[in-house]
């Protein structure tokens, strides 16, 4: 019950973070060079938007369940979190900076606000599967 009802928490946390970090980055200026790149309002699917941040969640909850050792739920969440936003998000502006015509500012402020919704879902995900209870 607590992966089920960690991916959803989790997913609703990544989703709003990203909403957040998306929309205050175009509002100022720093993601302008995303714009050629991505669908037009218009023709966005917002729906594979939520399916991808349930599977996020799911996953993130999943790979937490099977290693978490119970201890502190903030400390193993910030190091959770930590760890897979360094996994996903450094490689990440990489390729973007490989592979993308967008400028570096905005492709580092996107790998960090990346990492940044990782560690608070990891965070949020340590405090929902809690210590474990001894048998």
């Amino acid at each position: 019950m607590k992966l089920v009802i960690s991916t959803i928490i989790s997913a609703i946390v990544l989703f709003l973070l990203a909403f957040l970090f998306y929309w205050g980055m175009f509002s100022t200026g720093h993601m302008s060079s995303y714009i050629h790149i991505m669908r037009p309002p218009t023709d966005q699917k917002i729906w594979a938007n939520i399916v991808g941040f349930l599977v996020q969640g799911f996953l993130l909850s999943y790979v937490y369940m099977k290693y978490y050792k119970g201890e502190s739920p903030f400390k193993e969440g910030l190091l959770y979190g930590l760890y897979i936003g360094f996994l996903v998000s450094l490689p990440f502006v990489f390729f973007m900076w490989a592979n993308y015509l967008v400028r570096y500012k905005g492709v580092i402020a996107e790998g960090i606000g990346m990492g940044i919704r990782f560690l608070i879902a990891g965070i949020v995900i340590g405090f929902i599967f809690g210590k474990k209870i001894e048998k």
